[in-house]
């Protein structure tokens, strides 16, 4: 009887690959989905999208800073295409390498919260309830996904540093904030809503205000000063650049404000709040709190009222959902930690994650539809950006050098051409590469075939070139008429010395 107790034990006793799943398979889930969101973003779109494209055309230059963009992913990005070279998968790998850095420092968050390893998962996996990560982080977007990992990893790192006492922790906080404020400027508000929910949590304002405290904020400034001292400098152009993105509508009215205030809600909240008050009301019943989960609770109601005074007092016209994204993602981590070991949170936990499971399943078919039909406007728009980035590729010399009023152009022309020198209109000039004799300008012709005056007199006063009136310029993709308003041409003309 023993024996044969023995043989069946052996006979059912897992494998080790089994059982290494079995105690791994976040690593594992986070691999697969990650190679889904890469295949449905191949089939949806074969041409750059804008954040690809933007960091494959300012890569060409290593410099302090590109504009109203911090410069971090660019710089990745030159690092990139330096070992890899200039190729498409290069790009996209780095957009997916950063998008799983996101989700790691979810989990991460999850776990200095006091979650077991399925509830870090379920914090991590509770970011795709975010339509902006479950839709747009698919598409395209590189600064936001790796100013939200940034922000994950800095509060589990703040966590654990104020558990631990070690130096090297606070070392770590203060990285993962200047690399945070590096990836993307409205990482700022989450950044000051952090540091003054911290303020307000006595073990955490002991640590804030001690010698390790004062470690963080040293290193964080070390690593800030370098492009902190390019915005001194080009804090006039930088400044304009900015407030031309918070205030890009002509008009501001307390209707616009509110109904973007609306689309925010909806696209950075509203669908978590309404899973969880859904499927686990629970987390909404007033509870004790451990330390590390009121400072998050404060930090991303503070840090959401940072970002909207900072809006409101520069005279924005609207709200964006990606403001607020790194502020979106880490509320699933927090409504985690509440749920507790009451009975019934673990059935709530599994119905959450089918939730979430049902989201990549909608997310697959909505991207396949995309992809592959003309049902939906979104995917006709990509595929004539498609044939015109390919058509400008081929009507232009592979060997010649380039000024493009739009990133996304020039990123989709450095693609074709990679050795080709490819400047872009409105960057500074220690980012811009040097143009041989000769440039070729691409631009927006859509509502005419003349160049617009103003980009004229940018050309003149950026690279002292004007388009070249005695070539004749050639045009790519249909003109706007009231039959086909979302059509879009560009123009392609031969540059002379101003």
């Amino acid at each position: 009887m023993r024996l044969a107790r023995e043989l069946t034990s052996a006979l059912v006793r897992p494998s080790t690959a089994r059982a290494a799943l079995a105690g791994n398979w976040f690593p594992a889930a986070l691999g697969a989905y990650l190679l889904l969101v890469a295949g449905l973003r191949t089939l949806v779109a074969r041409s750059l999208m804008f954040d690809e494209s933007e960091q494959l055309a300012l890569s060409q230059v290593l410099a302090l800073g590109y504009g109203t963009q911090p410069p971090l992913l660019i710089w990745v990005a030159w690092c990139a295409v330096a070992v890899f070279g200039v190729s498409t998968a290069t790009i996209l790998g780095l957009r997916f390498v950063v998008l799983g850095l996101m989700y790691t420092g979810l989990y991460a968050c999850g776990r200095s919260l006091g979650g077991l390893r399925h509830r870090a998962a379920l914090a991590a996996a509770g970011a795709l309830l975010v339509p902006a990560v479950s839709w747009d982080f698919v598409l395209d977007k590189t600064n936001t996904p790796m100013a939200c990992a940034m922000a994950a990893f800095a509060v589990a790192s703040l966590v654990n540093a104020v558990r631990t006492g070690s130096r090297r922790a606070a070392v770590c906080v203060g990285l993962l904030v200047g690399l945070g404020v590096l990836s993307k400027y409205t990482f700022l508000p989450f950044v000051a809503g952090l540091v003054a929910a911290a303020l307000s949590v006595p073990e955490y304002r002991n640590w804030v205000l001690s010698r390790r405290g004062a470690a963080a904020g040293l290193t964080a400034l070390v690593v800030l000063l370098p492009h902190a001292a390019w915005v001194v400098a080009n804090r006039a152009d930088l400044a304009e650049g900015i407030t031309h993105s918070i205030t890009d509508r002509p008009e501001r009215t307390l209707s616009r404000l509110a109904v973007s205030a609306g689309d925010v809600a909806v696209m950075s909240v509203g669908v978590t709040l309404v899973a969880f008050a859904c499927l686990a009301p629970h987390v909404f019943r007033r509870v004790s709190e451990r330390p590390a989960q009121r400072v998050l609770g404060r930090a991303l109601a503070l840090a959401g009222g940072a970002a909207v005074a900072v809006v409101v007092l520069a005279g924005g016209t609207r709200f964006k959902p990606h403001w607020f994204t790194p502020l979106a993602v880490l509320l699933p981590a927090y409504l985690v930690s509440r749920l507790g070991e009451a009975p019934g949170s673990s059935r709530a936990a599994r119905r959450l994650g089918a939730a979430v499971g049902v989201g990549i399943f909608a997310t697959a078919i909505l991207a396949g539809a995309v992809g592959t039909t003309d049902w939906l406007r979104q995917g006709r728009e990509l595929r004539q950006r498609d044939r015109i980035a390919a058509e400008v590729a081929r009507a232009v010399p592979a060997d010649a050098s380039y000024v493009c009023e739009s990133l996304r152009d020039a990123g989709n022309l450095r693609l074709a051409h990679p050795r080709s020198a490819i400047a872009v209109l409105g960057t500074p000039q220690a980012a811009r590469p040097k143009l041989r004799e000769g440039a070729i300008f691409v631009w927006d012709a859509s509502k005419g075939v003349a160049v617009p005056e103003t980009t004229a007199a940018a050309l003149a006063r950026e690279h002292g070139l004007r388009p070249d009136v005695t070539a004749r310029a050639r045009f790519v993709g249909e003109p706007i008429t009231p039959a086909n308003p979302t059509a879009r041409r560009l123009g392609i003309v031969r540059l002379v010395r101003d």
